[in-house]
């Protein structure tokens, strides 16, 4: 009986075979990967603790699940979740809420941000810019912040590439959890954006259900002292110049102080500045609607245009760079030394309230930023080519004006991503980069604005036009840095 031949017919064999890969694949590779996975991330986080300037929130070693019950069972959103069943039904209401935490609630994977994330993000970044760091805290800033409060970094926002750049830069010395629009809602964006901390807002939704569980979420992670990083202005700068500011997120973060054991939120500001932005065709493009009305189709064929980018970078089939991204940071901003301070406090207010106080907080924050924007080579060419009367002129002629522009900016102590070494190459730096963009044209050594890419050389030329504003002209800056919302409903 043993030594007979026992044979399959290929029509049975065919699934016993893939039967067997499904199993070994389940019980035997995907537990020991995990794991030796769990292993790798458990002692990765141990040795972070140690090194960081900023140790890890302890809310990161709780798993997802348990914090998405903790969310979805909190009070308030329970309260928030009847409400809603009165018009769609409690099963509808439970489930709307279970997909807007989804959405919310990050998945951090330390190994990814640390190590995959953020050796990819280099290459990345490094093959389109040269990244400086203009204006910096000191060594110890970070350290001399008290352990009970929570950091939120605030930033203009110029690019996507902002939080890539910010995670970048402080990857040494603490993460940081953004809040990503709805271009990271598809999939696989949306789950490599959750390992990475962050989490996916719907920035135009007005629902009351979603407003209450991203307020708790906030409410959550500010009383964990998960540090934050959020953009005063709500969205991309569509036209270069500052945007008017939002609160809605600093509302809810500010609703966090004295949850839990956190004493203090403290601000750190940060401004960016880039001499070519990804994305400018796509901004100027949509200025006056921005991305509202666009479909999720649209969503996906743009993050997947942009990702393919991302790729053929990475595998450097694509090498032309983009000139320099330059960054700059602000002293701390203690929320608690202001109250005191003003002899106000936020305990107990509800939100309007709350945003009479919110408010001149931001405005504080966003006139620090709009004084610490790094001036860069193209934004310099840009607006000394645009002022000019005919807009033609010659080399000889742009630099000299360049080298009178640096010089008055360098004397109001504005931030310069050049030292003074360099300020001869400024305007050849800065116009190789228009000229291969085509935004300048050069003819018998005259350069000219191409009439077809006004609004790009507009864009760049007002990223730095506040700095040069008359008297008669900060009204209008001081409305764009003055809260100007509805009053809450």
């Amino acid at each position: 009986m043993l030594g007979h031949e026992i044979a399959l017919p290929l029509w049975l064999a065919l699934p016993v075979l893939v039967l067997a890969l499904l199993g070994t694949r389940a019980y035997i590779v995907e537990p020991l990967v995990r794991r030796a996975l769990l292993r790798r991330e458990r002692d990765l986080k141990t040795r972070l603790n140690t090194t960081l300037t900023r140790p890890l929130p302890k809310v990161l070693q709780v798993p997802r699940r348990v914090l998405t019950e903790r969310l979805f069972n909190d009070p308030v959103v329970q309260q928030s979740i009847e409400t809603a069943a009165e018009t769609d039904g409690h099963e509808a209401a439970e489930a709307e809420a279970r997909d807007y935490i989804d959405e919310l609630m990050p998945s951090f994977f330390a190994l990814f941000y640390f190590h995959i994330g953020y050796r990819l993000a280099r290459r990345w970044l490094r093959s389109m810019y040269d990244i400086q760091i203009v204006k910096q805290l000191p060594p110890n800033a970070y350290a001399d912040i008290p352990e009970d409060a929570s950091i939120v970094l605030v930033g203009n926002h110029r690019s996507n590439l902002d939080v890539a750049v910010l995670s970048y830069l402080a990857a040494r010395t603490s993460m940081i959890s953004f809040a990503a629009g709805e271009w990271a809602s598809v999939w696989p964006v949306n789950r490599i954006m959750q390992m990475s901390g962050c989490y996916i807002i719907r920035r135009e939704s007005q629902g009351k259900l979603y407003k209450i569980v991203l307020a708790r979420y906030i409410h959550m992670m500010i009383g964990a002292r998960m540090p934050q990083g959020i953009f005063l202005e709500g969205g991309l700068s569509r036209d270069g110049a500052l945007q008017p500011i939002k609160l809605g997120l600093m509302r809810y973060i500010l609703a966090g102080l004295g949850t839990e054991g956190t004493r203090d939120i403290v601000f750190i500001p940060v401004a960016f500045n880039y001499d070519r932005v990804p994305e400018d065709m796509t901004l100027l493009a949509h200025q006056d609607q921005g991305f509202v009305k666009k479909s999720r189709l649209y969503t996906i064929r743009s993050t997947a245009w942009h990702s393919l980018g991302m790729i053929a970078r990475l595998l450097r089939v694509r090498r032309q760079r983009f000139g320099q991204a330059a960054v700059s940071f602000g002293p701390a901003f203690s929320t608690r030394a202001w109250l005191t301070e003003q002899g106000v406090s936020v305990e107990g207010l509800d939100d309007a309230e709350r945003k009479s106080i919110v408010a001149p907080i931001a405005e504080t924050i966003i006139g620090q930023i709009a004084d610490m924007i790094p001036v860069l080579p193209v934004s310099l060419v840009a607006t000394v080519i645009r002022n000019t009367d005919d807009g033609a002129i010659t080399r000889r002629h742009l630099r000299s004006e360049v080298l009178h522009l640096i010089e008055r900016l360098r004397m109001a102590d504005v931030p310069l991503a050049i030292d003074e070494a360099h300020d001869p190459n400024a305007s050849e730096l800065g116009l190789q980069v228009l000229l291969s963009r085509g935004v300048v044209t050069e003819e018998s050594g005259i350069l000219q604005p191409n009439p077809g890419k006004a609004s790009l050389l507009d864009y760049y030329a007002r990223t730095i036009s506040h700095y040069m504003i008359h008297e008669e002209q900060r009204a209008q800056l001081s409305s764009i840095l003055t809260v100007q919302e509805p009053a809450s409903k």
